[in-house]
């Protein structure tokens, strides 16, 4: 058992890599995602009400 649990954290620190750079997901100037959250939740409201 601590084997494969030793290969899994090695698999996992291999993963990223010094001197590296990565992207990062952020919220920040994601329009299209808050319209299309926004039209999803009036429609379910709007559904509520009928």
């Amino acid at each position: 058992m601590q084997i494969l649990i030793s290969e899994l954290a090695k698999q996992e620190t291999d993963l990223i890599q010094p001197n590296q750079s990565y992207p990062v997901w952020s919220p920040y100037d994601a329009v299209e995602a808050a319209d299309t959250m926004l039209r999803v939740l009036q429609d379910t409201q709007n559904q509520d009400h009928a």
